[in-house]
């Protein structure tokens, strides 16, 4: 029989006990407990004093499956440190941080079980996701970006936009860009910026902004199809149609919010800048089973544009145009624009031989780059072009 069923009495009889006359074997058998536990708890009480006469744990005094103190302040340090940088930092994510450094990592339950104990997370059940019954993701990289913008409010109090761009399939950070306003041209200085890295969509879902598809002008849509591009768009008050990006600007603005404050839009570029290359190199994504979305995109088959192959080489230039209206393009093509686009600045989009010209985001001339010429002319026949009847 353990100490723990013993009366505190018979413990305290057998502690003040004189051995030397008492018959312990008697003593044992009339109280119900062995000589063992008669001289143990002597014993004890030599070393402890009262404490021995207390109830006794029966738990192990060593679990073999409890996780170590040293695992357990890493799991808090790497919380703290990816919360502090405005960075996911809930247990999946913990586990692909750790299995990243370590090569080993606990489950996604462990790791949760220690935030909890340490005080990092409350159990709610009233925050458990809610999931949609309806799903859609494009199938390829480049099948579909969506684009969008953001407010932003500065520590001066100065209100700018951040236009993002997304590949819908492998959650690629295609471009994120800091404006004064978005607008028609910068929307598209955006998707070229993104074009020249990661290639042209086949095509691009946008809200009904006016930037996007004003009135009038067409916004992108013009630019869009001249490449080969569609352009799709959100119903209107249905945000959940474009929930990808929407979702995407609270990710953003939740690192950004952990930053240092800037008071200038090209110091929160580069604050993009650093939030794009983690966001695309390393940061997990749970919409595609907690995978790097470049590693992703590298390992997607590819869409593209309409009537384009696929495998052209596309890039993207800038060129102001000179007062006697022509671009360069790096030092052996010069294309006419005209003297009417004099002193504007005009992108070039190169896929292969074929050139896109652009100004403030709109198409002002399409053609094929003659390579056997240095000069790209306006018109095909020489002399004044003539005057319509």
């Amino acid at each position: 029989m353990g100490s723990r069923g013993v009366p505190v009495s018979v413990k305290r009889a057998v502690v003040e006990a004189d051995v030397s006359t008492l018959n312990v074997s008697e003593f044992c058998r009339s109280h119900g407990i062995s000589t063992w536990l008669f001289y143990d708890l002597r014993r004890r009480f030599a070393l402890e004093g009262a404490a021995a006469l207390a109830p006794r744990s029966r738990a192990p005094k060593r679990v073999a499956n409890k996780t170590s103190v040293e695992v357990q302040d890493r799991i808090v340090s790497l919380r703290k440190e990816l919360a502090e940088d405005g960075w996911d930092c809930g247990p999946a994510t913990i586990r692909f941080h750790l299995e990243q450094r370590d090569g080993r990592s606990p489950s996604e339950a462990t790791i949760w079980r220690v935030l909890r104990d340490r005080g990092f997370i409350t159990p709610d059940p009233k925050k458990r996701p809610k999931h949609t019954s309806r799903r859609f993701s494009a199938e390829r990289a480049n099948e579909c970006w969506q684009i969008d913008a953001t407010k932003w409010q500065l520590p001066n109090g100065l209100w700018v936009e951040i236009i993002n761009v997304i590949d819908d399939c492998t959650r690629l950070l295609i471009a994120s860009t800091a404006v004064g306003t978005c607008t028609t041209a910068n929307s598209w200085d955006a998707l070229c910026h993104g074009a020249a890295r990661w290639g042209w969509p086949e095509r691009v879902l946008s809200d009904n902004g006016t930037a996007f598809r004003g009135q009038g002008n067409g916004g992108l849509i013009p630019s869009l199809l001249a490449l080969g591009i569609r352009d799709t768009h959100s119903r209107p008050y249905h945000p959940q149609t474009c929930g990808k990006i929407e979702r995407f600007h609270q990710t953003l603005k939740l690192h950004l919010r952990c930053q240092d404050a800037v008071t200038a839009i090209d110091d929160l570029q580069r604050q993009l800048d650093r939030f794009s290359d983690y966001y695309n190199h390393r940061r997990p994504h749970r919409a595609i089973g907690r995978r790097i979305p470049a590693d992703v995109w590298a390992e997607t088959p590819r869409s593209g544009p309409a009537d384009r192959p696929l495998n052209a080489v596309t890039s993207t230039h800038h060129s102001p145009v000179g007062r006697d209206g022509r671009i360069r393009i790096g030092d052996k093509t010069r294309i006419s624009l005209g003297a009417l686009h004099a002193g504007q600045s005009a992108q070039v989009v190169l896929t292969g031989r074929v050139a896109h010209v652009f100004i403030n985001g709109r198409l002002v001339r399409q053609l094929e780059i003659d390579p056997a010429k240095r000069n790209q002319p306006l018109y095909t026949q020489g002399g004044h072009p003539r005057k319509r009847a």
